[in-house]
């Protein structure tokens, strides 16, 4: 079956590759221009609209296009930082033509295409869901090589290090946690529970055309875990005519990075694909420790405060339009991400060593595999179906069993022979169809959705609790894990008028989710019991958009949304593979109801945005020690329905464009998330009333940013502030000293000059963290204890190469 498709899609590329185009002899020449300084635009890109025709202006901003459609045409042409515009022209067999363009610019990005909000395209300025961009150009300005690095600083948004001994990271939307934010690649949930542990970090943004932000409720159209919005993921699609990008980057402490994409089209232009290749590595750094304050901090002590690592992405897409009939495309995608971390005990490269104590070692593997079809099926309707398979593997080895083993045997150590590392391996399928459709001012989107995956571990463990008659006994455990989800839904996108247009939708899900543990020894007098879930819920959200004026528009966007007892990230990162974690069948699944309110005024140099927004989440699970009844059925851990909560704030933002080539950004936002109740351990204890905030979500945020870039020369600085906010601070060596800590509020500042030497080549240095802040205790005991950078300045210099042959 394999070589047939294999075969299958050989004889597409050859049908089209090698097809003949039309030759009308019809031609187009002209230039394109700045319009307010009269220069030259290179590299604009020219298109004939509603075909695959189109070309590249060249190094001096001309272009010339062969072989046009005959009669009347609207050629079309776009640039990053401009406005896009359109002429219509008629062409004749035989004859040239001439348009010369003259383009305005476009500083706050309002000609974007986005598709998160309502999973169909609209420019940022016109979408009825509020959306914010992170562009290629973007990710490049920051010197952003990975996620983690491209969401940081985006308002509402945190991104933050859960762990000091093997960095694993997460995203925080508008307070709530990793496992509220649902994180799509190419609007496909293919970001599962394991892949999130280290994700962020292993993404890299090489093949990354933008990642488009949604704030909000967005179960009704993606299903679990969208509680506070989405983030999707969206690759790069093939260039019109052949280009190709390198970068070569050197940092501090080995931080480099090496990176290469290449993108062709045949002569026809119906053909296109894009590879890509990645390669990052990180040394080790130690700079802090163990220390009540900065003074004791800022000491070495011998302990990775960043891992060691060297990650590898490649890939590419290939792009067929009209390859079975005159309305239709093909894409096919293909990924591997390749990982190996090590931290810990810096001394004598112990932490090389995987089996010693100290030291964590984690090798991912991971595989995507992605076909989309789409089908025009007359002028208004459009048939999209999408399915993706992942491959997810992960081989960890970290000192716990070491460490609980020599424990119980007087400090001697197991033999090397039985010593074996946590191995996950995770398969999931994700299917999506949707149909979409115009009637009148209707815009209809019905769609079906499919999700499975299966997720099998082994780990080694041994009985420390020495009133267990096992005490003592080592064991393998394996653990089987599956989840399976369908879910339908429809939305009605209806344009009343020009200034209004009203999006009610909903969807209904069924979850399916179950686990069983299995042991290579007797440790306990009966088996684990197995858990399952089953639920069906339905999510419904209402949009609403009104545009004042030209320049005002006010958003509305009300919903629910749930996430479903599956795939937890405290059971793939504390306790990997161990049937320690109960959870009980009794489980809820968390409930949310979230409303935001914006207001957005689109000025041609000004843009001012607020944004208001609430969410009521019911049932919230959380971490914490078994229940006598679980420790009863063997279990040192378990996941509560703890209580409900509450996280709302208001978001404020202002872009202005002063003058020519300068940018000027700011954001602050207020926040408040807070249980209903005092939460269990602390409700004796002087941080009783305090326990109510939910840990780690800053009552403020702000952001300044300032880009300048004069000529072939560009300059930016941007400060992330985070206020106070309240961590735990939970110690293992000595219970009593446990406590809620208020940290301090901090400014981190990066900033980074870049030059143009011709077309080609661009050079630049930069710097995050100018001022080193790092954060003013440290606790070994609690490696979650980590609110702040663990490390100083980091300088960085690279050369960037644009190809366009």
């Amino acid at each position: 079956m394999r070589k047939i498709f294999i075969l299958f899609i050989a004889l597409i590329c050859a049908n089209n590759l090698f097809a003949v185009s039309n030759k009308t002899d019809a031609m187009l020449f002209g230039d394109v221009k700045d319009k307010n300084t009269g220069e030259h635009i290179p590299f604009a890109t020219i298109t004939v609209k509603g075909t695959k025709l189109g070309t590249r202006a060249d190094i001096t901003g001309h272009y010339k296009l062969a072989h046009l459609p005959l009669g009347k045409q609207i050629i079309v042409v776009s640039c990053e930082g401009y406005k896009t515009q359109e002429i219509e022209i008629t062409m004749e067999r035989g004859k040239s033509n001439e348009i010369f363009f003259d383009l305005e610019k476009d500083a706050f990005n309002l000609e974007q295409v986005v598709v998160t909000g309502t999973r169909t395209p609209h420019r940022i300025k016109n979408v009825p869901i509020r959306t914010e961009v992170v562009t290629a150009q973007a990710l490049k300005n920051k010197n952003a090589w990975n996620v983690f690095e491209a969401l940081e600083g985006v308002s509402g948004i945190r991104v933050e290090n859960q762990c000091q001994f093997c960095n694993f990271t997460m995203v925080r939307m508008q307070g709530l946690g990793a496992e509220h934010t649902q994180v799509l690649i190419n609007g496909q949930p293919i970001y599962s529970g394991l892949a999130s542990v280290y994700g962020l970090e292993q993404i890299g943004t090489g093949d990354i055309d933008r990642i488009e932000v949604v704030k909000g409720a967005g179960s009704a159209l993606y299903g679990s875990s969208a509680v506070a919005g989405a983030i999707n993921i969206i690759t790069k699609e093939p260039s019109l005519v052949p280009s190709v990008d390198a970068d070569v980057q050197f940092g501090s402490y080995g931080t480099n990075v090496y990176n290469l994409n290449g993108s062709i089209r045949n002569e026809k232009g119906n053909i296109g694909l894009n590879v890509y290749a990645q390669k990052i590595d990180h040394g080790i750094i130690d700079q802090t420790s163990e220390g009540n304050n900065l003074d004791e901090v800022k000491k070495r002590d011998g302990i990775s405060d960043r891992v060691a690592s060297n990650l590898h992405n490649f890939g590419f897409s290939l792009y067929a339009d009209n390859p079975f009939f005159s309305d239709d495309r093909l894409i096919i995608r293909g990924k591997a991400i390749n990982e190996k971390r090590a931290g810990g005990t810096i001394t004598d490269d112990i932490y090389k060593n995987p089996f010693t104590e100290g030291t964590e070692n984690i090798t991912t593997n991971r595989y995507e595999a992605e076909l989309t079809y789409i089908k025009s099926l007359g002028e208004k309707t459009d048939l999209t179906f999408t399915t993706a398979y992942i491959n997810h593997n992960r081989e960890a080895t970290n000192d716990s069993y070491l460490g609980d083993y020599k424990s119980v045997h007087n400090d001697s150590t197991p033999e090397v022979q039985s010593m074996r590392p946590y191995i996950a391996k995770e398969n999931t399928l994700v299917s999506t169809l949707t149909l979409g459709t115009q009637l009148g001012r209707h815009n209809l989107l019905l769609g079906v959705q499919n999700y499975m995956t299966r997720l099998h571990e082994t780990g080694l463990y041994i009985v420390i609790d020495d009133t267990n008659p096992y005490y003592k006994t080592s064991y393998k455990s394996t653990a089987y894990k599956h989840a399976h989800e369908i879910g339908a839904f429809v939305q009605d996108e209806w344009n009343i008028n020009s200034k209004l247009t009203v999006v009610p939708g909903v969807r209904l899900d069924y979850h399916s989710s179950g686990e069983e543990y299995l042991s290579d020894s007797v440790v306990f007098d009966k088996a684990f019991p197995k858990t399952s879930f089953k639920q069906a819920t339905v999510n419904p959200r209402l949009a609403i958009r009104y545009n004042l004026n030209n320049h005002i528009a006010l958003r509305v966007n009300a919903g629910t949304g749930f996430r479903a007892p599956y795939g937890f990230s405290e059971d793939l990162h504390l306790c990997s593979g161990s049937p320690r974690v109960w959870k009980s069948p009794n489980l809820r699944p968390e409930k949310s109801y979230s409303g935001n309110l914006s207001a957005d005024y689109y000025g041609h140099h000004f843009q001012v945005s607020g944004n208001l927004f609430y969410t009521y989440l019911k049932d919230k699970i959380d971490f914490n020690d078994a229940s006598s009844e679980a420790q009863a059925l063997g279990y040192t851990y378990q996941w509560n329905n703890i209580d409900d909560a509450t996280v709302a704030g208001v978001e404020f933002s202002v872009l202005v464009n002063p003058v020519r080539d300068l940018n000027i950004g700011v954001d602050f936002t207020f926040n408040d998330g807070r249980y209903r109740n005092v939460r269990a351990g602390w409700d004796t204890t002087s941080y009783r009333e305090i326990s109510r905030y939910i840990p780690r979500f800053a009552q403020t945020t702000g952001g300044l940013k300032v880009e300048y870039s004069p000529k072939s020369w560009f300059f930016s600085v941007n400060a992330d502030y985070q206020g106070k906010m309240y961590i735990d601070y939970n110690s293992e060596e000595t219970p009593e000293a446990s406590k809620i800590k208020q940290t301090k509020p901090y400014i981190l500042v990066n900033a980074k000059v870049a030059k143009n030497l011709g077309q080609i080549f661009n050079l630049y240095i930069g710097c995050k963290n100018i001022f080193s802040y790092i954060q003013d205790e440290k606790h070994l005991d609690d490696a979650a204890f980590v609110y702040a950078p663990l490390y100083g300045a980091m300088f960085y210099g690279g050369l960037s190469i644009k190809i366009n042959p």
